[in-house]
This record gives C-alpha cells, sequence and structure tokens, in this order.
C-alpha cells in the first residue's frame, strides 16, 4: 500500500489501466474487422505484421529517446498518437471508408507509437520508486498489464455485439485521452543537459556496457533462453494439444488460455505481495521450476492437470520477468535505463516471431507437439541448473 500512497506511481498505474484496456481491445477488433468487415481473412497476418514489427524495428531508437528526454512527455505523446488514430478509425468506420490500406497505416502508425512507449513505462519507474521497492511496482505494473490482455478483448467483444465499430473506435479513444492527461500530471526528475552524441555512439555505448556486464550477459541470455525455448513452443502447443491430445473444442481452447493468463495474473499479485531479497537466485530457481512443470505439462493427457500446469507456468512467466526488469533498473545507470531496457524488450518480442517460426517448422518435419515441448523442458533445465552450480555475483544479486 505504500506504493499506493506514491501520488507518480498511482498516477502511472491509472494511464496503465486505461491504455492495457485500450490497446487489447483496438487489437481483438482489428482482427474482428478484417475477418467480418473487410472479408478478407487471408490478409489477417499482413496486418498482425503491420502492427507488430514497426514496434520491433523502433524499439531501440525508442530507449534512446527515453535516455534523452523526459518519460512522462514520451508516455503522453504516446498515447495521444494512438488516442488520434482511434478518432480516425471512429470516423474513417462511421464513413465506410476504413478500407484494407486506411487500416495497415493505422496499424503501422499504431505500432511505432508502441515502439516508443514500452522503453519509457519501464525506465521511468525507476525514476518515480525507491530502489528497495523497484520488484513489487513492477509486480503491480505486470498485474495491470496482464488484467488488460485478459479482459480487453472480451470487453471489446461485448461491446461490438451492442454497438458499431465505430462507437467502439470512439470508446478506445477516451480511454486513451484519459491515460494521456495522467501523464500530464506526473512529476519526475528534470533531466540535465547532456551533450548531444551521436546514434551510433548510442548504439555502441550501451553494447559495450551489456558487454561489460557480467549481471546484464546473464539476464539477457535468459530473457533468449525463456522466449526462444518457452513462450514460442508454449503457446503454440495450447491449441494443438486442446484439439489432438485432449480432442476438445472452443471451450477447452479458451479454458486453457485463461488458465495461463490468470496464472500470470496471480504471480503479479504474489510478487507484489513478497520481499525477494536475492533476485538473482530467485530467478534463477524459478527457471529451474519452469523447466520441470513444462516437462510434465508436454506429458498430460488430463484437461484439469494441464489447466492447473498452464495456470503454474503462467505464474512462472511474472516470477521471472518482474525481477530481471527490477535488477536491470537497479544495476544499470539512470542515463542508459532507457536503452539496456529496449534491448530486453527487443529481445522478448524479436525472439517470439523467431521461436514460432522454428516450432513450425519443426511441426512440417514431423516432429511433434510434445516432443518440441519435452526438448525445451530439458534444455531450460540443464541451463537453469548450470546456473545454480555456478558462483557468480547474479546469484547474489
Amino acid at each position: 500500500m505504500i506504493l499506493l500512497r506514491n501520488r507518480n506511481f498511482s498516477l502511472l498505474l491509472v494511464s496503465s489501466i486505461f491504455s492495457g484496456f485500450s490497446i487489447s481491445m483496438y487489437l481483438l477488433i482489428e482482427q474482428w474487422y478484417v475477418v467480418t468487415e473487410l472479408g478478407v481473412p487471408k490478409l489477417l497476418g499482413a496486418v498482425l505484421l503491420a502492427t507488430t514489427l514497426p514496434r520491433v524495428i523502433f524499439m531501440f531508437i525508442g530507449g534512446m529517446v527515453a535516455d534523452k528526454l523526459r518519460k512522462s512527455r514520451i508516455i503522453f505523446f504516446s498515447h495521444l498518437v494512438r488516442s488520434i488514430l482511434m478518432l480516425l478509425a471512429a470516423l474513417f468506420a462511421e464513413g465506410n471508408l476504413l478500407n484494407l490500406f486506411a487500416l495497415l497505416i493505422l496499424a503501422v502508425t499504431f505500432g511505432v507509437s508502441d515502439a516508443f512507449f514500452w522503453p519509457a513505462r519501464d525506465s521511468i519507474i525507476s525514476q518515480l520508486i525507491p530502489e528497495k521497492h523497484l520488484m513489487k511496482a513492477n509486480a503491480y505494473m505486470q498485474t495491470i498489464n496482464q488484467l488488460g490482455v485478459v479482459l480487453g478483448p472480451p470487453v471489446a467483444a461485448l461491446l461490438l455485439f451492442y454497438f458499431s465499430y465505430s462507437t467502439v473506435f470512439s470508446i478506445i479513444f477516451t480511454f486513451l485521452l484519459i491515460s494521456s492527461l495522467c501523464q500530464l500530471t506526473i512529476k519526475e526528475p528534470q533531466k540535465l543537459n547532456e551533450t548531444k552524441i551521436s546514434f551510433r555512439f548510442q548504439i555502441q555505448e550501451v553494447l559495450q556496457y551489456i558487454k561489460g556486464s557480467s549481471i546484464l550477459r546473464l539476464l539477457m541470455l535468459t530473457l533468449l533462453i525463456d522466449n526462444l525455448l518457452y513462450i514460442g513452443p508454449l503457446m503454440l502447443s495450447i491449441p494443438l494439444l486442446a484439439e489432438g491430445v485432449l480432442a476438445g473444442d472452443a471451450f477447452t481452447l479458451s479454458f486453457l488460455q485463461v488458465s495461463f493468463s490468470g496464472g500470470i495474473i496471480i504471480g503479479g499479485i504474489l510478487l507484489g505481495l513478497l520481499t525477494i531479497k536475492k533476485q538473482g537466485r530467485w530467478i534463477t530457481a524459478v527457471l529451474l521450476g519452469e523447466g520441470i512443470l513444462l516437462g510434465l505439462y508436454s506429458q498430460s493427457e488430463s484437461f484439469i492437470l494441464s489447466s492447473i500446469l498452464l495456470c503454474l507456468l503462467g505464474v512462472c512467466v511474472s516470477a521471472i520477468n518482474v525481477p530481471v526488469i527490477s535488477l536491470i533498473q537497479r544495476v544499470v545507470p539512470k542515463h542508459l535505463s532507457g536503452r539496456v531496457l529496449s534491448m530486453s524488450t527487443l529481445v522478448s518480442i524479436g525472439l517470439v516471431p523467431l521461436s514460432y517460426g522454428l516450432v513450425s517448422f519443426l511441426l512440417i518435419a514431423e516432429i511433434s507437439i510434445v516432443s518440441i515441448l519435452f526438448a525445451s523442458s530439458l534444455s531450460i533445465i540443464v541451463f537453469s541448473s548450470i546456473l545454480l552450480l555456478q558462483k557468480n555475483s547474479f546469484r547474489k544479486m
């Protein structure tokens, strides 16, 4: 509750609540509009790519901007741009002008704006919150974000049942506008005048810093292993196991997905209540538990057991991501935090599509999803065991 008495952090939370719901609502409506209104489901992948690819491409630039300008203002303009986009989408939908080309332009602009939002949002926390409360603050943010992911789509679907696309776009516009206005009232430390340095030097500076920090190298490697061998195979396995192994229906799939998302929320809440002193050791231990749970999940043929394991695997996501971000915020100098956090986000976001492609290739090669999951499980167990056995500074953090 101490964190909630912090006026700036409370405003950031309120802003995140509105923006989290808005973004997840928009993503569902975007997909549904392509399928139902435009009638081109085969081009859905292109629209999703237009939304996500700019985020990956411009993420590091967003981190550099976050290191130079006031982060609350970056978040404000990011939300303001997206709110204007939603207003334009509402006007276009009302006038039957929201064709595929217009939707692609909106999607690209939305994705670029997202690339500036995430580094600023993640790095501003360390400026508003004392170091000893960073992990709890990140846990609150993780919970808020996941609540938006879980609840935003059904809220959007419900609104579409009663209202037109233009009305729902207008509602999202209002939410994003409220979110942006909250950022205007956040007070953060003023930045000192800094010497202008080149884009190339800024990239070299952050890469050299990561290269010279054994803790950061291990954190980046952990993110790489977790997103390449865990998130990708697990997310693709849920529909495959629901239909193939469990012989279920749409309800089975939705319940399994909710179990995983619910676990992420539970993990965020638990980390908000716990005080973890040795975060490096905690991350390593959770990673080992994650590998074991993934192996058990790969062998499950029970709907109930699979749901429980997915919930626990979701808890592991929060139990790793929150301390990783907190450690980065602790060890990285403030003038580099935006760029380093953008690199970590880039690793997370950029590797998931690569993992999807790798798993798809293995499936085409007639390797079962069960075998893929089990191999991923063993790899994670081996990696985490090596970390546990080594005596390094990471375990003491």
